[in-house]
């Protein structure tokens, strides 16, 4: 589409009449939805803000946020003036890294976001050498779920995501870290405890302990069942968010889970409940993923690093694996 001389104009004075600190504003305020979190964020106050942002309302002749007693919204307008500030917000911090990298300095801040069934496992090999290796870099690490990281990378308001790929999702890019295979965690008495290797038409639904809906790992076991999750034949039901439970009610109760290598990597060798699968095994294909627009890739390539340090070779890309997928 051609641009006129005169839209080019309007656009021109509204970028002058806006400045980068009232962008962080309303981006904040879609943040968090309400002024006193948004400001406090800021580090300013809750009046400040407040005037900030309806001064770039009547700058920019529209209503930007719907201010109700239950909280602050966007208007359909001001959702994707906030979009695109996000991204303006994002190419300056680009512009910044661009620079430090040209320097030699790895600074700033790293927002992670790390998938649940990975996070207690991973975190603890690299989050503090990270540090040691770049003092000047301050790291903020959530736990959060694959649709959450996802989103949020391509909000802009996280860095990099640890989580389970394929993605099939063309604005991110993800680069492979490991391979980690399923194992069976299975309880004394039950049928599969006696075989050496297993297979994945041996498993049934029947005492099947899953995690809880919105774990990707939960779709990669019924993928790799190739079943519907059981439809409770104890007289009981749990479903987890943690693999260190399911691990746990196996242990107390009966039937069987399956697990991540790194859940179980100190005990693998040594714990008779614990089965492999028969060659090729089933893995989870772990990945570091940024927003195609993500600049600081020797970043990427450090934590990268530091966590195949830690780990056994055995868990590398490429081992021969059948990658089971979540989607």
């Amino acid at each position: 589409m051609k641009i006129n001389t005169y839209d080019k104009c309007i656009a021109i004075g509204y970028i002058r009449s806006m400045n980068l600190q009232q962008l962080e504003y309303i981006v904040a305020l879609d943040t968090h939805r309400q002024f006193v979190l948004a400001a406090s964020t800021c580090f300013v106050t809750q009046p400040t803000l407040s005037m900030q942002v309806q001064k770039l309302e009547e700058e920019l002749g529209i209503l930007l946020f719907d201010r109700t007693s239950k909280g602050v919204r966007p208007t359909v307008a001001g959702a994707k003036v906030v979009q695109q500030a996000r991204q303006i917000l994002r190419e300056v911090q680009q512009l910044h890294e661009v620079v430090q990298l040209e320097k030699g300095d790895l600074v700033g801040e790293l927002r992670l976001g790390v998938i649940p069934t990975l996070a207690p496992y991973l975190v603890p090999l690299f989050l503090v050498e990270l540090v040691e290796r770049h003092p000047q870099l301050r790291v903020h690490v959530e736990e959060l779920q694959s649709a959450q990281i996802m989103q949020r990378l391509k909000d802009h308001t996280l860095d990099v995501g640890l989580l389970v790929t394929p993605l099939d999702d063309r604005a991110l890019r993800e680069i492979p870290v490991l391979e980690e295979p399923f194992l069976g965690y299975i309880a004394e008495g039950h049928p599969l405890y006696e075989k050496v290797v297993i297979e994945p038409a041996d498993l049934d639904a029947d005492g099947l302990w899953l995690l809880q809906q919105g774990h990707c790992f939960r779709h990669q076991v019924l993928n790799l069942c190739n079943r519907p999750a059981p439809a409770a034949p104890r007289p009981y039901t749990y479903e987890s968010g943690s693999i260190e439970t399911l691990k746990q009610l196996v242990s107390r109760t009966t039937g069987y889970t399956l697990v991540p290598e790194l859940a179980v990597l100190n005990e693998v060798d040594t714990n008779p409940m614990i089965k492999r699968f028969a060659a090729p095994e089933p893995v989870r294909e772990v990945s570091l993923v940024v927003h195609h627009g993500f600049v600081r890739l020797p970043l990427l390539a450090t934590l990268r690093d530091i966590i195949l340090a830690k780990l056994p070779a055995r868990l590398q890309v490429g081992k021969a694996g059948q990658k089971i997928r979540w989607k």
